[in-house]
């Protein structure tokens, strides 16, 4: 196979995240991870984060042609499908040799269509740390990959042709991610969730995987139902390192559900204790109400955690008929009150416009919401994303307009207009009270008024 590659150097690689409409943007650890696998393979690799605001846009194609890449692997995920296929077709077009790799949850559900659309040359499925550097290695010997390297896909004799991924790595076998490319302490101050005890702010992962299977999620599609944890030991280690490195002040635990093992969990949290690293803790992915008890909250708290975020998603009545994972009221609000009760805050998190949902379920949830003393709450509407258990919902949706803040999935009952209101009358009812204003108040900086603002507009004015 024949691909154009100079012979006395390994090949020129950047791995890419495209912009986002996302209010809020953070270190991409997904490719930090695969950068950190290919350089231990022993091919160098740059990391360009364009939602990170560090690279112009528009200069963006003519600087990868200039650089004169080889291959440049694009991070797709659903909410990003429109402005990573305009980036790679701009870069083909600036570019043509350029070898496009297309990594991230979108293409290893839609392969198919995300190389028709994306006119790029090869996909790699699901966790990809082992499949990235056998296809660089394949292609820098001039071999194909397809057929060859499993979990890479591409167009061959006119259909899809490749091999299912490999099993997925045990997270103890990667390196950590390639930190002095993501340089953590560069980004904006507008982190996941935006409101912050200090900045600035770094991911953290200690898990993969989840077993609950939330109909709008497609994570255990993609990562596995199985719950594989790092050594403890490691994690504190990585935390330690990213702040005396990068001055970082908190850290986030991005794991897909942190509490799940609980003997991880309390390893973890007892590890963070002892080593007494004076960096703020926060849990702002939904954690299973159900894993949580007291004894687990305090740990949390003497670990350094002042935050966790609930995956409550709705209290209608409706739902618990159908979702056999969502707690009763009194459940939840026993969890929120202990939570409290050792120094947590709370954030609650919930789905406006589930498929058995109703103008009067939201109304409920609101109530509750408000009934259960929590601090913070964020009210999303239902995308259900591919992978995920309903994510054939969003079959007759142009997927380039996919997005966290407009609806997409109509009902006879509800239309997108309709809970588009529902939800902004969740977001003003919630937070127009002095309690949680006050919160906020005390959270913000000064720093991040762009990022409020463009918050607002999103959330409330839909633009």
């Amino acid at each position: 196979m024949s691909n154009g590659f100079r012979r006395d150097r390994p090949p020129r690689t950047a791995l890419c995240y495209p912009p986002t409409l996302a209010v809020t943007v953070m270190p991409p650890l997904g490719l930090g991870y695969l950068a950190a696998c290919a350089e231990a393979a022993g091919f160098p690799v740059d990391l360009y984060d364009l939602a990170g605001g560090r690279w112009r846009r528009a200069a963006f194609p003519q600087m990868i042609a200039a650089q004169d890449y080889d291959i440049v692997g694009l991070s797709v995920m659903t909410p990003n499908y429109q402005t990573g296929r305009e980036l790679a077709r701009a870069i083909r077009r600036a570019h043509p040799r350029v070898k496009l790799v297309l990594g991230g949850p979108h293409p290893s559900v839609f392969p198919e269509r995300s190389l028709r659309e994306f006119d790029a040359d090869f996909v790699v499925e699901k966790e990809a740390e082992r499949t990235f550097p056998a296809l660089l290695q394949s292609l820098a010997t001039g071999a194909d990959p397809v057929g060859r390297v499993p979990g890479v896909w591409a167009w061959r004799d006119g259909k899809l042709a490749g091999l299912p991924a490999p099993p997925p790595p045990e997270l103890d076998e990667l390196p950590w991610p390639a930190w002095h490319k993501l340089a953590p302490h560069r980004y904006p101050p507008i982190p996941h969730q935006l409101f912050v005890r200090a900045l600035p702010v770094a991911p953290i992962l200690t898990s993969r995987g989840c077993p609950m299977g939330c109909s709008f999620c497609a994570t255990s599609y993609l990562f596995g139902k199985k719950i594989r944890t790092r050594a403890v030991a490691d994690v504190v280690e990585e935390m330690r390192f990213l702040r005396d490195r990068f001055g970082i002040r908190e850290l986030h635990f991005e794991d897909d559900n942190l509490c799940l093992d609980r003997r991880h969990a309390v390893a973890l949290f007892e590890a963070l204790a002892r080593a007494r690293l004076g960096v703020w803790l926060k849990c702002p992915n939904g954690l299973q109400t159900s894993a949580l008890d007291r004894e687990l909250l305090r740990l949390l708290k003497a670990a350094g955690c002042y935050q966790i975020s609930l995956g409550i998603e709705t209290t209608a009545e409706s739902a618990l008929e159908h979702e056999q994972k969502l707690l009763p009221v009194a459940e939840v609000s026993r969890v929120v009150a202990e939570a409290k009760s050792v120094g947590l805050e709370v954030q609650g998190l919930f789905v406006v416009g589930l498929p058995y949902d109703s103008s009067a379920g939201v109304h409920r949830t609101v109530r509750d919401a408000i009934a259960m003393g929590l601090d913070l709450a964020h009210f999303g509407v239902f995308i259900p994303l591919p992978g995920s258990e309903r994510g054939d919902l969003l079959a007759g949706c142009d997927v380039g307009t996919v997005n966290f803040f407009t609806p997409h999935v109509a009902y006879p009952h509800l239309s997108p207009r309709r809970l588009r209101a529902l939800q902004r009358w969740a977001i003003l009812r919630f937070y127009l009270r002095p309690r949680p204003v006050w919160k906020l108040l005390t959270l913000f900086k000064w720093r991040q008024l762009k990022g409020v603002v463009n918050l607002f507009r999103r959330y409330l004015l839909g633009f």
